[in-house]
């Protein structure tokens, strides 16, 4: 019994330091609002540590430590991030929201955020619509260059 605890206990602690887990493969490459960003290289960037918005000059971190989980697939594609809250200079040492972001694939082939709510664990409250939310407006998306999603079945468009 002993090393049955003993030998789960080294599973959990392997799979929480494992690092972040990967982004659905769907969401690979740059995305952005359009063609001219896209040719400019501006958009954003699905990784496994971040949520980074892409500028010609740099890149900024849009979300940080996001945790992905895809809900479905195919033309119903659905993903699920659960990000932290940023921390403020001088707030609380311990964030109690969090945030939890669906987005979904768009009949064009793009991406779009189906909802956007904060959760306080602490409190069981949840914050559904954020009034002119930008992350509406910054998270509906197309994708650069080729993807599976804007092909037929031969990799034509």
């Amino acid at each position: 019994m002993k090393r049955a605890v003993a030998l789960l206990f080294v599973t959990f602690l392997a799979s929480a330091c494992a690092g972040p887990a990967r982004p659905p493969a769907e969401l690979n490459g740059l995305w952005s609002a359009g063609p001219a960003a896209c040719a400019a290289g501006i958009g954003v960037r699905f990784e496994p540590d971040s949520i980074e918005v892409v500028y010609a000059d740099g890149t900024q971190t849009l979300f940080d430590h996001p945790r992905y989980k895809r809900e479905s697939s195919g033309e119903s594609f659905r993903v699920r991030i659960t990000y932290q809250l940023p921390r403020v200079a001088g707030g609380a040492r311990v964030a109690g929201a969090h945030g939890v972001l669906v987005l979904a694939r768009q009949p064009n082939g793009g991406l779009a955020p189906l909802t956007h709510s904060i959760v306080d664990a602490r409190t069981g409250s949840a914050r559904m619509r954020i009034a002119d939310d930008p992350a509406l407006q910054a998270l509906t998306l197309a994708p650069c260059g080729a993807h599976p999603w804007r092909e037929d079945l031969r990799g034509r468009t």
